[in-house]
């Protein structure tokens, strides 16, 4: 028989590691914004914001924000050029060194918008005649700067040619903010409804991707919209991915039966392989989260596709980021982006 000593400890160790893995899969940097310099071969790819985060005055940009929450809604769209030496899967940080566009990720130009209308505007007029858009949430640990940076290298990677939208809701960015992130995403269903009310209300189809606990916080607005009988906003959703669900099975379920109609096609992307969802489900005393799920079976009867990328090598040292961090993924799943 195993005997465990100084049991408490144990776990606050453990715990430790838990928060220390789980913000191992969210690079921490800032958007350092450098006018243009005509670099040749830098892509530039355009990233239209909205948040619900607790904006700095006269830009979003700043990191001066973060945490706190706001009941209104911002829109902001910046300009993210991506370095000709851009390695798929990777954001390129300047970190403490000089900005140079041609080795790192740099915002270009920052817009911001009075209000929802100007924001929809600039956005249809991006899109040319294409009215589909995609709509990335992020997950948990991720600051503003995480959630705009890493959409852009997911356009770039991807070759998405449509609109690009990042729902930057008020992660507390630390490694210690699990608990405080799971309130977050109860705070911002509201904001995401109201925001994917405004798309389909302008034409826009969308598509949602969503990583991490930014899949519980779709499954939690798409379940409010449902109930309020609005199926028009569900039927103008061309799909919806999952990435690595950090979001209980059971509830999943539960969530997925109040969604009429579901929107198709509907993807889980799981692996069990995923280290840091591994610890997350030792935290609520389930044996997996829904994007660790082994027996994809257990989801019979749901009109869903679970691809599992357990074998896929590379990428993060969590696995729990592999669809946009693995080259391999990346050019596995790269024809599903809207083209």
């Amino acid at each position: 028989m195993t005997r465990v000593l100084f049991p408490g400890l144990s776990r606050a160790v453990l715990l430790l590691c838990v928060l220390t893995l789980l913000g191992a899969c969210a690079a921490r940097g800032v958007i350092t914004l450098v006018p243009p310099d005509g670099t040749a071969g830098a892509a530039l790819r355009p990233v239209f914001v909205a948040t619900n985060r607790n904006a700095a005055p006269g830009a979003l940009a700043q990191q001066s924000f973060g945490a706190a929450r706001d009941a209104r809604l911002r829109f902001a769209r910046i300009d993210v050029s991506v370095p000709p030496a851009h390695a798929p899967g990777r954001i390129e940080w300047p970190g403490r060194r000089p900005p140079d566009a041609e080795r790192h990720f740099l915002a270009r130009s920052e817009t911001l918008y009075p209000d929802v209308t100007a924001f929809l505007g600039d956005l249809a007029r991006s899109g040319g005649r294409r009215s589909e858009v995609v709509l990335f949430v992020h997950g948990f640990n991720v600051n503003n700067a995480e959630a705009v940076y890493r959409l852009a290298q997911i356009a770039h990677d991807f070759d998405a040619q449509v609109p690009v939208i990042a729902y930057s809701w008020p992660s507390a960015g630390s490694p210690q903010g699990y608990v405080y992130d799971r309130d977050s995403v109860i705070f911002s269903r509201d904001g995401l409804e109201t925001l994917l009310r405004a798309l389909t209300g302008q034409g826009h189809r969308v598509l949602i991707v969503a990583h991490s606990m930014g899949g519980q916080l779709v499954m939690e607005s798409l379940r409010q919209i449902s109930i309020s009988g609005d199926g028009a906003v569900l039927r103008q959703l061309s799909g919806v991915a999952l990435i690595s669900p950090d979001i209980d099975e059971d509830v999943f379920r539960r969530q997925a039966e109040r969604i009429r109609p579901f929107p198709q096609p509907f993807m889980l992307m799981v692996s069990a392989r995923d280290r840091a969802l591994g610890l997350a489900a030792f935290l609520t005393g389930k044996p997996a989260r829904l994007g660790s799920i082994a027996e994809p079976e257990r989801l019979a009867g749901l009109p869903v596709e679970v691809i599992d990328l357990s074998a896929v090598q590379g990428g993060d040292r969590a696995g729990h980021s592999t669809a946009f961090t693995a080259p391999a993924a990346i050019a596995l799943l790269r024809d599903l982006a809207p083209r």
